[in-house]
């Protein structure tokens, strides 16, 4: 490990403290986090069979950005827990298990923790892209939990990390980095982190009161300096603190070749998010006028005249014209103005879904497509 490039960067941290945590950065939520997400967990794990769902989602809610990415892990768990609560408790109390500091142990809870997660996300999410867990989505739950003894991992900004400090112990790549490996970089690098007075004193302004935070909240003491590592790494690259350091970097041609994954990735991720927000568009159409329809009594068809609903689902309502029973399309006679209803707030849902009723048939295979083109590129995205 190249420590004069480590001490570089602690100059280049405590340098920008200020910038990265003002009004507009506020990087000190990541303590506010790791002060929040526990107690949230010990009431999901508490809460009864048909609160989980609710009781992870507002879990979900206090990580923000920090473990949810476009493939929504945590979110995958608050859809799992209504399938089935408690197989989704026990997984997250055996995640949890006391290791004894054995990190064999570990690597065993969270290979059992994928095992489990990806038999229930095939049982109920098929071929799905959302949901999927990764290193650092479970590193990532661990961390929050436990930041005294754990260590949060994301895998292109470690990696820059450890090339910058020219630390080339091989981790690997995957879901089942080696922790051992992972974990001897960190505890070295906050081994650093103990003998740098100056930062550590940096650190202090975060709980002290000479920091200036917009956003009052408790926040973790962090006795063991994990979470200002993980800060560290990634302010890294976030906010350039490799700056006035030299190292051996990727060369030219390899450098190349990343930069135009990196973009074909950036790229393919913003289609998929554009399909996904398409598809979540016309899931919140479907339940909107399946809700809305149902509780009207009649509507008029263009062709057939008045008629009485009888049956409302998200591909049709079955409708009684003059004693006779027609089921019709619902997104197609909504999206095309086929039928009327008096009812204010239907016309002002008709006018927003449109679009998305009218693609109903294409949104899912576009989805789809969009799904098989980032995943290649998955390990460009950070």
């Amino acid at each position: 490990m190249n420590k004069d490039n480590l001490n570089q960067i602690f100059t280049e941290y405590i340098d920008k403290f200020e910038f990265v945590n003002d009004a507009e950065h506020m990087e000190y939520y990541k303590w506010q986090i790791c002060r929040e997400y526990p107690v949230l967990m010990k009431k999901a794990l508490e809460a009864s069979a048909e609160d989980l769902p609710i009781a992870l989602y507002e879990v979900k809610k206090c990580t923000k950005n920090v473990i949810d990415s476009y493939t929504q892990p945590f979110m995958g768990l608050v859809e799992l827990a209504k399938k089935e609560p408690e197989t989704v408790r026990k997984m997250l109390i055996d995640l949890y298990a006391d290791d004894g500091g054995d990190l064999s142990v570990l690597m065993k809870l969270i290979s059992d923790f994928f095992e489990q997660h990806n038999v229930l996300l095939n049982k109920y999410f098929p071929d799905s892209f959302l949901y999927k867990q990764n290193s650092h989505s479970v590193s990532a739950m661990l961390f929050l939990n436990d930041p005294e003894h754990h260590y949060m991992y994301k895998a292109v900004q470690c990696q820059s990390f450890a090339e910058s400090i020219e630390y080339y112990n091989d981790w690997g790549t995957g879901d089942n980095i080696k922790l051992d490996v992972f974990y001897k970089m960190c505890d070295e690098v906050i081994e650093e982190i103990k003998k740098c007075p100056e930062l550590l004193d940096t650190d202090k302004r975060r709980f002290d009161g000479r920091l200036d935070i917009l956003y009052k909240g408790e926040m973790h003491p962090d006795m063991e300096k994990h979470i200002l590592l993980f800060d560290i790494i990634y302010c890294c690259n976030v906010y350039d603190l490799f700056n006035k350091i030299s190292y051996n970097k990727l060369s030219s041609k390899e450098k190349k070749e990343h930069l135009v994954k990196q973009s074909i990735a950036e790229r393919l991720r913003q289609a998929y998010e554009r399909a996904l927000a398409d598809s979540q568009k016309l899931e919140e159409a479907y339940s909107c006028f399946v809700g809305l329809l149902s509780n009207i009594g009649k509507i008029k068809h263009k062709k057939y005249g008045e008629g009485k609903v009888c049956g409302v689902s998200r591909d049709y309502i079955v409708v009684e014209f003059q004693e006779k029973k027609t089921q019709i399309s619902l997104p197609m006679c909504i999206s095309n103005g086929i039928i009327m209803v008096d009812n204010p707030e239907y016309d002002e849902k008709a006018e927003l879904y449109r679009d998305v009723l009218k693609r109903y048939n294409t949104i899912p295979q576009a989805l789809e497509y969009a799904m098989r083109e980032l995943k290649p590129y998955e390990e460009f995205l950070d």
